[in-house]
């Protein structure tokens, strides 16, 4: 399969990085694009991992909320009285 570069600037960088290289265009492309490849794997897991540590964060504070014989109703929870009147 070929691969078209239209921009002028895009050859440009390709062939300064080649040169820098001393390996080919397509050559210097593949390494290029296999390290950003990389990098996008870790940033991808580094992001997943901050996550994955947010959501234990949140499961803890939620597991030290205590429990209540006489549970809220739902428009307790969201400021209504029996008359459906916001109390707060």
């Amino acid at each position: 399969m070929a691969l078209f570069i239209k921009n002028v600037e895009v050859e440009r960088l390709a062939r300064e990085l080649a040169k820098s290289r001393g390996v080919p265009v397509t050559e210097a492309i593949r390494q290029s694009l296999e390290n950003e490849t990389a990098r996008e794997h870790l940033t991808s897991q580094q992001n997943e991992s901050d996550l994955i540590a947010r959501l234990m964060e949140i499961s803890e504070q939620a597991g030290r909320i205590p429990h209540r014989d006489h549970p809220m109703t739902e428009d307790e929870v969201l400021g209504y009285d029996e008359l459906e009147i916001p109390s707060r």
